[in-house]
């Protein structure tokens, strides 16, 4: 239970936060970063485990199947998870101590510190995920906790984080493909049997192919080319995010990515050239971009990006000894590169500023920040004998055994005589060589100060105790590589050989530049050096796709709905036409021919669709095109209960009711008779519409038309019932094998309800013809008594229907969906046995069905971990009667669907708040005013439909007895 407890104390710590902040503000850091220091002791706890070569597992099935397939929430804290975790942990912790005295007082600290905590929970799940579901989860969590935490910074940071989230979520699609690839082919979710699955060796292409997806997914995270240019752009976070971000969360996640499935990919070509090309390449690019800044916090920016390319190279060798040397570097890496961000935000809140151009000589005013910054600057640079001069040269040994070891070895060199420049530039700039006069700028407060320096001065430390670092680095390369065996031996001294006088080479080169370093950082400040940026690129493809959205979206730009509908219609019969021109489809053998019909009642059906078809052609009647409508729907309904399927021929059957309902009240808004359709658009329309159903029978007939059931159909029919103890095997599917997809179903429900009520209460006004909402018309009193008769009789048979239809769907034809409509169509011959317009329910209560639907149906879910996993049905018997937990989630259905239908017959036949100016037109019944007889408008010939004039309600015939205000 280590791994839940860890990540309940550091949820914790997301849950206290805001209380925490409320009572001691910016302080609030200390509790929460003991929180975190916790989790770290209880990880660090299991170590000894782990260094063994064991790994502490922890697991609750999440979603399961009547297949066996099954999704878990797994974790698994290894060599490798464990090293990650542990840096979030105590890195996140640091900088949290460091944050209680960096923040202002009472600005927004509740929103820093809740993320912050989410921050490092997201980076633990993804280090710790033992589930490829999991594992996607947890990645998707870090891109969202580091957008957040850019965009509170303000205005500054829009732009940096819509770039951060449109680049990590793109390598959260390839991600996704690559783990879904991944897990089919393996067989499996559990990230651990993926990564030992025999598939790899055996099918090379498929191997090289998820090797591409997840380098390009690890490249959007670690900030590589072509991705890097993110990165300095989430400068615009506050100095305590930018510290975690490049230390131990955002960028290490890519590294640990990269890491994790060196275990399958660390042999494949394309694997190792592709990280050691890319990583090299970007080591050089952004070391120079390095050199050009003058804002220490960019600088550094591009400086964990040349870094980061160190360790994806070295990542491509995939060598056991290169994989350690990325381990080293990476931790060497997160203790300078955190101190460093820290103190230059002491600089900048001493100082007032962070550009070298505004600074002054400050180390004899800051001599504490002044050495903490040269130790941790000193150790980025590689000098001896800090951590980062031991890492350095590990990294410089690995690239040395590799076949282009000569070519690779010079690549490094330049690369690492580029860090000792940016390096000596955060020194010199900042404290040394800056222009201004520094006069009445004092050191901080140790509690500023200290928790910055600490991790820096680690790598100070750490090369006297390099036997203690052997044992979790080799941890680490076990649990990727899954041998035993692997003993790192870390050192100051390997004796002269081709990394040691590189370094040699690179620590001249750079001293002897420091003569020269004003002269070259004149002429490099600031300056542009290639004719574009990845930020304009971006820009570039996101404003192509904006315009391409509105060209494809201008198709469908009008009231007409051929115009929305021609295109479909069109695609479907070229693509059905290739088809029929071609030789067919891959895999789909010729219908067998068929003489005469299997069954002559068939014809009924037929001739009702016809018919209905061919009047709707030729009507310009909106109201018998609605009739003409739901005639269509009833031959539907029909030919359904022929073939058998009583259960989707009532729901289609009420479906087409109800839609004619709605319809009804949509066109009384509109003009009673459909414009003329100039000739040419008809024939147009025809020979689309011949063309169109040509293809659809073709397509039904080959391939549905004249076969047997599919072998999923057969086992839902022979095995489904014997599975779930169920007859009607229609429902079940719905419920329980198809749970999920009737859950996302039920969410556009409820979204639905919710669409409705903002389309119809955003409605302009003069789109209501004068009279019509409300509207008693006429003799509407009158003419709705009979209906009111028979409602008052088969509402109450209607009511009991629905609930004999929702508690047999399990053995007999029905279910809460057809149960909700049944109801649903309670309500709708209430409302049509009303005079006037009036709520058929109270105004709040669709939003609250729907919204209590869709709880129901998602609590009811987690009902199914009492045996299988999330939305797992289980079945029993209560009094001698057969029950299950999928009748819950049914109940669900039953109240999202009763609330988008309510929602839709409240808004569109509702009548309108008082003190409106529609309200003023509406006809007020008085005991001395009779029900008048109102003209229906005439409908114009003449109006487009593409572009209606608008009715003005102050222009329009008012019915008699309406006053204005």
């Amino acid at each position: 239970m280590t791994l839940p407890l860890v990540l309940a104390v550091v949820g914790a710590a997301v849950i206290l936060s805001p209380v925490l902040v409320r009572v001691m503000d910016r302080r609030a850091g200390w509790p929460l970063a003991l929180l975190l220091f916790a989790g770290a002791v209880l990880l660090g706890r299991e170590y000894p485990k782990v260094a063994d070569g064991g790994a502490v597992t922890w697991q609750v099935t999440w979603a399961r199947d009547f297949f066996g397939t099954q999704v878990d929430l797994a974790l698994r804290a290894d060599g490798l998870g464990m090293f990650f975790a542990l840096l979030a942990l105590v890195i996140g912790g640091v900088v949290l101590v460091y944050s209680a005295a960096y923040l202002p007082e009472r600005q927004g600290n509740t929103s820093f510190y809740t993320i912050m905590t989410a921050f490092t929970l997201s980076v633990l799940l993804l280090v710790l995920a033992d589930d490829t579901v999991l594992l996607f989860v947890g990645w998707e969590l870090v891109s969202i906790a580091s957008f957040l935490l850019i965009a509170r910074s303000g205005s500054g940071g829009e732009a940096g984080a819509y770039r951060t989230l449109a680049l990590t979520f793109f390598g959260g699609l390839t991600l996704l493909t690559a783990l879904a690839v991944a897990s089919t082919a393996a067989g499996t979710t559990r990230l651990s049997e993926v990564l030992t699955s025999d598939v790899w060796a055996a099918q090379p292409a498929l191997t090289t192919t998820v090797a591409v997806l997840v380098a390009v997914s690890g490249f959007t995270k670690a900030a590589q080319f072509p991705f890097h240019f993110w990165l300095p752009e989430a400068m615009a976070a506050a100095t305590p995010v930018s510290a975690f971000l490049h230390a131990a969360a955002v960028v290490k996640a890519g590294i640990y990515l990269l890491l994790r499935f060196s275990t399958v990919f660390h042999d494949v070509a394309v694997w190792n050239w592709l990280l050691i090309v890319v990583g090299l390449f970007t080591a050089v690019m952004s070391a120079i971009f390095a050199i050009t800044k003058t804002d220490l916090k960019h600088l550094t920016a591009y400086s964990t990006v040349s870094h980061l390319g160190w360790i994806v190279a070295a990542i491509g060798v995939g060598t056991d000894f290169a994989l350690a040397a990325a381990l080293v570097h990476t931790l060497a890496h997160a203790l300078f590169k955190s101190s460093l961000f820290m103190l230059i935000g002491v600089v900048d809140h001493q100082a007032g500023s962070r550009d070298i151009r505004r600074l002054g000589k400050l180390y004899d005013k800051m001599p504490w920040t002044f050495g903490s910054v040269v130790v941790a600057a000193a150790s980025m640079a590689a000098v001896p004998p800090l951590f980062g001069f031991v890492s350095k040269e590990s990294i410089l040994a690995a690239f040395e055994g590799t076949p282009t070891g000569p070519i690779l070895l010079t690549v490094a060199g330049f690369a690492a005589f580029l860090t000792f420049i940016y390096s000596a530039k955060i020194v010199f700039g900042a404290f040394i060589d800056g222009p201004k006069d520094m006069t009445g700028v004092r050191e901080a407060p140790a509690s500023l100060w200290l928790p910055a320096a600490l991790p820096g001065l680690m790598s100070l430390v750490l090369p006297f105790f390099l036997g203690s670092v052997d044992a979790p680095i080799d941890a680490g390369v076990r649990a990727i590589t899954g041998q035993e065996g692997y003993e790192s031996h870390l050192s100051l001294w390997h004796g002269i050989n081709a990394p040691f006088i590189v370094s040699i080479a690179v620590l001249s080169a750079g001293v002897a530049f420091l003569f020269g370093r004003k002269k070259v950082y004149a002429v490099l400040n600031n300056r542009q050096l290639l004719p574009t940026s990845g930020n304009a690129i971006l820009e570039a493809l996101s404003s192509g796709a904006a315009k391409l959205g509105r060209a494809l979206g201008a198709m469908a730009d009008g009231l007409n709905p051929s115009r929305h509908l021609v295109w479909l219609v069109a695609f479907t019969v070229v693509l059905g036409v290739s088809v029929l021109l071609s030789d067919g489809i891959d895999g789909v053998d010729p219908a067998p021919r068929v003489d005469g019909l299997t069954n002559l009642w068939d014809l009924i059906p037929f001739a009702i669709i016809a018919m209905s078809v061919l009047a709707l052609v030729l009507t310009r009647s909106r109201l018998a095109a609605a009739v003409l409508l739901g005639t269509v729907g009833v031959g539907m309904s029909l030919q359904m209960m022929l073939l058998g399927a009583p259960d989707v021929a009532l729901t289609q059957f009420l479906v087409e009711s109800l839609t004619v309902v709605v319809i009804m009240l949509v066109l009384r808004y509109q003009p009673r008779a459909f414009p003329k359709t100039p000739a040419p658009r008809q024939w147009a329309a025809a020979g689309l519409a011949l063309l169109a159903g040509i293809v659809a029978f073709a397509g039904v007939y080959g391939l549905t038309g004249r076969r047997g059931r599919s072998e999923l159909a057969q086992w839902y029919l022979t095995e489904g019932g014997l599975a779930t103890k169920a007859d009607n095997i229609v429902a079940v599917i719905i419920v329980e094998f198809r749970g999920f997809d009737t859950l996302g179903e039920l969410s556009v429900l409820g979204m639905a309800a919710v669409v409705i009520l903002a389309v119809t209460q955003s409605m302009p006004r003069h789109m209501f013809e004068a009279g019509t909402r409300p509207r008693p018309f006429g003799q509407s009193q009158l003419n709705s008594l009979p209906v009111r008769k028979v409602s008052a009789l088969v509402a109450p048979i209607l009511l009991v229907l629905s609930v004999l239809i929702f508690f047999r769907g399990h053995t007999a034809p029905g279910g809460g969906f057809v149960a909700a409509l049944v109801m649903a169509t309670a309500f709708a011959l209430n409302y049509l046995s009303r005079g006037a317009d009036s709520y058929v329910v109270k105004q709040l209560s669709p939003s609250r069905l729907a919204g209590w639907g869709i709880i129901i149906a998602i609590a009811s879910g987690f009902l199914g971990f009492i045996e299988g996993g999330f939305m797992y049905a289980i079945h029993g018997e209560i009094a001698g009667q057969h029950f299950t937990t999928s009748l819950i989630f049914d109940f669900g259905i039953y109240l999202a669907v009763l609330g988008m239908i309510t929602q839709a017959i409240n808004q569109l036949g509702g009548y309108l708040r008082p003190g409106t100016e529609l309200e003023n037109l509406t006809y007020r019944r008085g005991p001395d005013n009779p029900l008048p007889e109102v003209p229906e408008p005439e409908a114009p010939d003449d109006v487009d439909p593409d572009h209606p004039e608008p009715i003005n309600p102050a222009a329009a015939p008012r019915p008699v007895g309406s006053k204005e205000v």
